[in-house]
């Protein structure tokens, strides 16, 4: 370990940071000798590689716990925030369901307020029907018994009639009528000549 060291800052210094106390000396004896090798030596590649793989193996599991409580934070806090949202949306749905069952309840009232009325209207439109019905039924029946008297003394009237010109004697009576006709045509002439002059 005499003079500058040749990987000041380097992978290996921070491993050597890693180690417990008691290991150190021999690792940094180990380093002075892979310092001592040309830059192109694959034993020095290999080591260098090495070196690599175990700061990647000290410092990944580190990153990931610290990742893992960033993420496990971040995921905490979008629980809270589903929480809330959840709890918030349960009490609207809640405040939005018991509006509609208040409106439907209004709603059941009105329509069996309306139903009600619709029957009593109902129920006065037939009696009034009903009323009508046996108003005419009683005129009907009242216009069927007066046709049947006229009918009956318009029966009696044409046997009258019948009887009546059964027993009028044409041969004798037809005399006085040509007479009377030809007595009355004399009369008309006579005042249409006269009624000229």
């Amino acid at each position: 370990m005499n003079g500058v060291p040749r990987f000041q800052d380097s992978v290996y210094d921070r491993i050597g940071a890693y180690l417990p106390a008691d290991q150190r000396e021999m690792y940094y004896r180990y380093v002075a000798h892979l310092r001592t090798l040309a830059p192109g030596d694959s034993l020095l590649v290999l080591a260098e590689g090495m070196a690599v793989f175990a700061c990647i193996s000290r410092q990944v599991p580190e990153a990931l716990a610290a990742e893992r409580e960033k993420l496990l934070a971040e995921f905490t806090q979008l629980c809270r925030k589903h929480e809330t949202t959840t709890a918030n949306a349960t009490t609207d749905a809640r405040a939005m369901f018991a509006a509609h069952q208040k409106l439907l309840e209004q709603n059941i009232g009105t329509w069996q307020t309306r139903e009600q009325q619709a029957v009593q209207a109902l129920e006065r439109v037939t009696k009034a029907f009903e009323k009508d019905i046996e108003l005419r039924s009683t005129r009907l029946q009242a216009l069927i018994q007066s046709l049947e008297t006229a009918t009956q003394a318009h029966k009696a009237a044409a046997l009258e009639t019948q009887r009546w010109v059964k027993g009028i004697n044409w041969d004798q009576r037809i005399w006085p009528c040509i007479a009377s006709l030809a007595i009355g045509m004399v009369i008309v002439a006579a005042v249409a000549y006269f009624g000229r002059n």
